[in-house]
């Protein structure tokens, strides 16, 4: 592994020969994040006017540089550090400034969102070297309008409710950032079509495990009022258990900001009665996406056990965790590992879960 530091045209202009420490956050539902640690005589290279962006050429990931440090302390020695964001932070400086209304695959909405505001948005709010990468044509039907939201927010609340992220795939060797939508594999151990990922104390991959549940902002069910006054405003109701029996939790979500009418052009259209049901559906989604039910497992995993991280399990894959000796058995996707490298020695955590209803926490010790 080298560290590049390239400028803001994207072009190489030097290397960071001797890392102290990096740590590389990699996020599913929200941008990672880095932090690189090394010896001041490198400071040059990241400086502010310098460098603008570190690659690692084992990853095709590209981080952005949006701090940096440089220290002496009182016996003399300089130390200096480069923090930021990986490139899918770019998004967040975009917004969506008109009224954007698209129904369809998720995935193609999410394509069009970038394309429309940040490659085909003119050249002043095109985001260099950025296109739009392979599409697989993931997701199920959705309608959205959406005005003013912030791109990147509006992705990454879209695609969680279909358990979906996005990614900017870097290219050294083209220059290049393919945005790209993405979902972990499943690798539970009730399919057949992925290898098993199943984290157990039975298989001796797991330690010192925690566990913790906490329901206090839980809901399930959602009524969405959108445009209209009084007696007269379009209401749904959302609901998302699966069990009739379920206690039922709810929450209001104001969202008339959804109107029935948009322009195109200089045309202006009128949503159909169940459209617009589509449109206060999906914002239901999205609200009721940010109740979850927290459930947490902190564990530390053997990492010369039976699973190998980045061959039989990696960051958005669904797995499954099984503590038989108190009967916890759950499946959940990992949505953050954070690597940190110091010299020879690597250290993985993950984490599976969301943020506050984060599930399992896990530390794994590598060396290299």
């Amino acid at each position: 592994m080298r560290i590049i530091v390239l400028n803001e045209a994207m072009e190489p202009i030097g290397v960071i020969g001797i890392v102290n420490t990096l740590i590389w956050v990699r996020r599913y539902y929200k941008c990672g994040s880095f932090e690189l640690y090394f010896p001041a005589q490198y400071y040059d290279l990241v400086r502010k006017g310098s460098g603008a962006y570190i690659y690692r050429t084992d990853r095709n990931e590209l981080g952005v540089i949006r701090e940096r440090n440089f220290t002496e302390s009182d016996t003399g020695k300089k130390t200096a550090y480069a923090k930021g964001y990986f490139s899918e932070t770019l998004l967040e400086n975009r917004v969506i400034n008109s009224t954007y209304n698209k129904s369809g695959l998720l995935e193609d909405i999410s394509r069009d969102i970038v394309d429309k505001y940040c490659i085909s948005s003119g050249a002043d709010r095109r985001i260099p070297n950025l296109s739009l990468g392979a599409r697989h044509g993931i997701g199920t039907n959705i309608r959205l309008q959406a005005t003013g939201a912030n791109v990147s927010e509006q992705l990454y609340t879209t695609e969680q409710t279909q358990g979906m992220s996005h990614r900017l795939v870097y290219s050294y060797e083209d220059n290049t950032l393919e945005f790209e939508v993405w979902q972990g594999l499943d690798r539970t151990d009730t399919q057949d079509v992925n290898s098993w990922a199943t984290f157990s104390d039975s298989f001796r991959n797991i330690r010192d495990a925690v566990y913790n549940q906490d329901e206090t902002a839980y809901k399930n069910v959602a009524y969405v009022a959108g445009a209209g006054e009084g007696s007269d405003r379009d209401i749904v109701e959302v609901d998302i258990r699966t069990d009739p029996n379920e206690e039922r939790r709810e929450v209001w979500v104001d969202a008339r900001d959804l109107q029935k009418t948009y322009v195109i052009g200089t045309t202006t259209h009128t949503y159909s009665d169940a459209e617009y049901r589509e449109l206060l559906i999906q914002r239901g989604l999205d609200k009721l996406a940010q109740f979850g039910m927290v459930e947490t497992v902190n564990s530390n995993v053997d990492p010369s056990a039976n699973l190998v991280y980045g061959v039989d399990y990696d960051l958005g894959d669904l797995c499954t965790y099984r503590y038989t000796d108190v009967n916890i058995e759950m499946s959940k996707r990992i949505t953050e590992v954070t690597e940190t490298i110091e010299g020879s020695r690597r250290t993985l955590a993950l984490t599976f879960g969301i943020d506050k209803a984060s599930d399992i926490r896990q530390v794994i010790k590598r060396e290299t």
